[in-house]
C-alpha cells in the first residue's frame, strides 16, 4: 500500500527493525531506533501507525512536538539503556469523529470504515444494486461510491461514459452516460453520488441508463 508523502526508505526500515529488536514499545522508543523527523512522524500517527500504544493521535501529536522541539532527529543516538520516556498529563481531548476516516482518504486514497459512514443523506434512495435485475424497465434511484469510469465515444463521435459504483451494501453496479447527459450531469471525481435513470438488461446484467446524477457532500470533520 502507498502512503502518500511517505518516504520509501522510511517505510521499508520501519519493519526491518522491528524484526531485528522485536516490537516498538512507544514513541519514543521508536524515536530510538528509527531516524526521522517531525514532518514523518506526522504522516505515521495520522495513518494509525501507532494506535498499538493506545493513546490518541492528538496525545501522540502533542508528544512528538515537544520531542522535536527540544532536539534534531539527526542528534538522537541508540544508546544501551534507554531511560523512560517523560510523561506529560495533557487535557483529555475529545475525540473527532471521522477523523482517521478523512486521514485514510488522504493518506492512502481510501478509507477503512465502511464508506458510506462518510456521508450524511437522510434519502438513501429507493434501490440498491441487487434489486435491479427484478426492476428492469423502471425508474429507479440509488447511491453510489464510484470505483471507475470508462471514457468512450459514439459513431459520431460525442463523448458518452460507462461508470461503475458500489452500493451501500458493498455490490457493484453499471451505468450508462450517454452524450446528452454525459454533458449535463458530469462526473465530479471520485467519491458518492446520487444517481437516478432506467435500469436495462445489458447482456443478461442489469446496468442503469442515467437521466441525472449529483455528486453528494462528505460529512466536515467538526472540533470540539
Amino acid at each position: 500500500i502507498h502512503i502518500k508523502s511517505l518516504e520509501e526508505k522510511l517505510g521499508q526500515l520501519i519493519p526491518q527493525e522491528r524484526e531485528r529488536q522485536g516490537p516498538y514499545r512507544d514513541l519514543q522508543d521508536f524515536f530510538h531506533r528509527i531516524p526521522t523527523g517531525l514532518e514523518q512522524t506526522c504522516i505515521l500517527i495520522r495513518i494509525g501507525a501507532f494506535r498499538f500504544t493506545g493513546r490518541s493521535k492528538r496525545e501522540l501529536m502533542w508528544e512528538a512536538h515537544l520531542h522535536f522541539g527540544k532536539q534534531k532527529s539527526s542528534l538522537k543516538s541508540k544508546g544501551l539503556f534507554d531511560a523512560p520516556a517523560r510523561r506529560f498529563q495533557l487535557p483529555e481531548l475529545a475525540p473527532v469523529p471521522y477523523q482517521d476516516a478523512f486521514d485514510e482518504l488522504e493518506l492512502l486514497g481510501f478509507a477503512l470504515c465502511h464508506p458510506f459512514e462518510l456521508i450524511d443523506e437522510a434519502d438513501q434512495g429507493d434501490t440498491q444494486a441487487r434489486e435491479l435485475m427484478g426492476k428492469l424497465g423502471r425508474q429507479v434511484h440509488i447511491l453510489g461510491y464510484l470505483v471507475a469510469i470508462k471514457d468512450t465515444r459514439t459513431i459520431k463521435g460525442d463523448r458518452m461514459h460507462f461508470g461503475c459504483f458500489i452500493d451501500r451494501e458493498g455490490n457493484m453496479f453499471d451505468t450508462t452516460h450517454f452524450p446528452q447527459i454525459a454533458k449535463e450531469h458530469p462526473f465530479r471525481g471520485s467519491g458518492f453520488y446520487r444517481i437516478k435513470g432506467r435500469v436495462v438488461d445489458d447482456f443478461g446484467s442489469p446496468m442503469i441508463e442515467v437521466a441525472s446524477m449529483s455528486k453528494l457532500p462528505m460529512r466536515k470533520l467538526e472540533y470540539a
